[in-house]
């Protein structure tokens, strides 16, 4: 048997966020609230900080380019699971977007925004910087109502 180090403190919270969201669109109030409860607690003790500096956030995106995905997606490959391969090809679009609103934010700051919302795609985290919300999504063809607006 393979020797696995346990999940971190903020990889819980944030797994315990998105099974808090899930339970909260499947209408199971009671359930949401003790994961959201969970991602708290997990959230305080990792310790989790306030705003991070656009390099961090920079160097962040960097590593998941140039590493984190080939990770993933030579194991998907390895492996043939075509869900995982699916959710690779997604996720590097949506980080490579994420970069570019970053570095467009960085140029222009508050401008950005003038006149525009800021919506999300619940399915793949798409980032629309636009005055409507988009039919579609570019990235997972998810339709409009799977965009929260920020």
């Amino acid at each position: 048997m393979e020797y696995k180090e346990p999940h971190s403190s903020g990889a819980l919270a944030a797994i315990c966020t998105n099974l808090s969201k899930a339970c909260d669109k499947q209408m199971r109030p009671t359930e949401a609230g003790l994961f959201g409860k969970l991602a708290a607690y997990f959230s305080q003790s990792a310790g989790v900080a306030g705003p991070v500096s656009f390099n961090d956030l920079d160097t962040c995106i960097t590593s998941d380019t140039e590493s984190g995905y080939v990770a993933v997606e030579t194991r998907a490959q390895q492996v043939g699971d075509r869900g995982a391969l699916r959710c690779v090809t997604w996720g590097k679009k949506v980080t490579t977007i994420h970069k570019s609103v970053l570095v467009r934010y960085a140029k222009q700051g508050d401008a950005l925004m003038e006149g525009n919302n800021l919506y999300v795609c619940e399915a793949c985290g798409f980032i629309a910087i636009a005055k409507e919300v988009p039919e579609l999504c570019p990235i997972c063809k998810a339709p409009a109502s799977r965009f929260t607006k920020i």
